[in-house]
């Protein structure tokens, strides 16, 4: 599914659907299993404009985790922005790069699991 560029906004299943199509295609990703293997990270998610859109995205050992709905656990990184911004990131119709140098999308935590989470959505973003 992708978002339609006259939206401000999406749901929060669209957004969760979107979160569990982001976590097939990382697991997916032969580059980003093998560029991340030895990374885990505990990561939350939140739609700064929809107050029921939380989530929690744990990545084991470089393996994605299914997307829980809600925020569980002591994340080690928190990524927010509206639910538009995030849903293109994680349908992969736009470039998080570029959402982040945009300040679209902000991130909270160490400049090493940031890292790890740009390499992983970038991968994805070219299909690698």
């Amino acid at each position: 599914m992708s978002a339609d560029v006259n939206r401000d906004a999406v749901s929060t299943e669209e957004l969760h659907e979107a979160l569990v199509e982001y976590v097939d295609k990382a697991n997916a990703s032969p580059r980003s299993k093998k560029t991340l293997a030895s990374w885990t990270c505990r990561i939350h998610i939140q739609a700064t404009d929809l107050p029921d859109a939380a989530f929690t995205f744990h990545v084991i050992k470089g393996v994605a985790q299914p997307m829980v709905q809600g925020l569980e656990g002591v994340p080690d990184l928190v990524v927010r922005g509206g639910s538009i911004d995030l849903a293109e990131i994680f349908w992969g119709d736009a470039n998080p790069v570029s959402n982040y140098m945009q300040g679209a999308i902000k991130t909270q935590g160490r400049a090493d699991d940031v890292m790890r989470l740009d390499a992983m959505a970038m991968f994805i973003f070219l299909g690698q």
